[in-house]
């Protein structure tokens, strides 16, 4: 499963409907998301992390 395809379903398992993705970057109400793969290990781990993406904060700010 790729990593888009995991990211996709950790949003719907939150409930969230309100997302869509601009190539590989989620976008939820509006914040713009880095998809990366999670190594961390542990067993609940869905291997997945969603990071703010700085790019688009720093666009916001100006």
């Amino acid at each position: 499963m790729s990593l888009k395809a995991r990211a996709q379903e950790k949003v719907e398992r939150a409930g969230i409907s309100n997302y869509s993705f601009d190539q590989d970057v989620l976008v939820m109400c509006g914040v713009r998301y880095t998809i990366k793969a999670c190594t961390c290990g542990e067993p609940e781990c869905d291997g997945v992390q969603l990071l703010k993406s700085a790019s688009a904060m720093g666009t916001l700010l100006q």
